[in-house]
C-alpha cells in the first residue's frame, strides 16, 4: 500500500467522523442560528484541524510499506489523534447553550459556566419543555415601572435577571402570550437604524442577544418559536452610542 492510499483511508474515515460530529452540533448542540452567532463554528474548526488535517497528514508522513515500526507509529497517530477529538469535542460540548433566556428586553444564550458562575443548580434545565436550548422566558411585574424597578435592582445586587432561576417560565406556544412577553420590543426598535427596520420580515420580533461570544440583536418568529436572523451592534443609532 503507498502512502498516498493510506492518507486517503485515514482521511475518509476522518471525514465520516467528522460528518457525524458535525451533525450533533449543528442540529443538536447548536441549532438554528447560534452555530454561526455563539461558538459552534469556532469550536467546529478545532476538530476541523485535528480531526481532517492533523491526522491524516501524520499519517502520510510515516506511512512506508516495510517500515517495521509502521504499526506502533499509525497506533501513537491513532490514540493521540482520538485525544484531541474528544478534548475538542467536549469543549465544544461544555461551551453549548442550554438555554435561551429572555429578561426584560434581551435574550441570553447561556451556556453551564454561567449558571455555575452565579451558583446555580444547573439540573432544573431538566425540567422545561422541548429540546436543548430550552426557551424559557423571565417573568416580571405587569407594571411597566415595577418591572423597571426589579430590572435596575438586578444589575445593582449583581444578580442579573438571567439567573434568577425562581422567575423562569417557559417559553408559551400562544402567538399572543409571546408577543405580551416581548413587551420591549417598541423600545429595542428604537435603538436601532431605519436601515436595519427596514430589512425586518414581517414576523420578526425584534429583540437584544448576548451570549459569552457576541451581542447584538435577533429576531424571534413567534409561529416557530425559535430565533431566525441575527445582527451585529452596527445597526446600533448614533444617539445610543453616544
Amino acid at each position: 500500500m503507498s502512502r498516498w492510499k493510506a492518507f486517503a483511508i485515514h482521511f475518509c474515515i476522518s471525514l465520516a467522523v467528522f460528518l457525524v460530529l458535525l451533525a450533533i452540533i449543528v442540529f443538536i448542540w447548536y441549532p438554528g442560528i447560534l452555530f454561526g452567532v455563539d461558538g459552534g463554528w469556532n469550536g467546529l474548526r478545532i476538530i476541523i484541524g485535528v480531526d481532517l488535517v492533523l491526522g491524516p497528514l501524520l499519517t502520510l508522513i510515516v506511512f512506508k510499506t516495510g517500515k517495521p515500526s509502521l504499526k506502533f507509529d499509525l497506533s501513537c497517530i491513532a490514540t493521540f489523534q482520538i485525544l484531541c477529538l474528544l478534548a475538542g469535542t467536549w469543549i465544544v460540548y461544555g461551551e453549548r447553550p442550554l438555554a435561551l433566556i429572555l429578561a426584560y428586553d434581551t435574550i441570553y444564550a447561556l451556556a453551564a459556566q454561567e449558571f455555575e458562575l452565579y451558583e446555580r443548580d444547573i439540573t432544573f434545565i431538566d425540567d422545561y419543555p422541548g429540546s436543548s436550548p430550552k426557551m424559557i422566558y423571565v417573568e416580571l411585574p405587569e407594571d411597566e415601572v415595577s418591572a423597571e424597578i426589579l430590572y435596575i435592582r438586578s444589575q445593582f445586587i449583581d444578580d442579573p435577571l438571567f439567573v434568577q432561576t425562581e422567575l423562569f417560565k417557559p417559553m408559551p406556544t400562544d402567538d399572543y402570550d409571546i408577543l405580551s412577553i416581548f413587551r420591549r420590543e417598541d423600545a429595542v426598535r428604537s435603538t436601532v437604524t431605519e436601515e436595519l427596520l427596514a430589512r425586518l420580515d414581517e414576523d420578526c420580533v425584534l429583540t437584544k442577544f448576548i451570549s459569552t461570544r457576541i451581542s447584538g440583536y435577533v429576531c424571534f418568529d413567534p409561529r416557530e418559536n425559535q430565533l431566525t436572523r441575527f445582527y451585529d451592534n452596527q445597526y446600533i443609532r448614533e444617539e445610543e452610542t453616544d
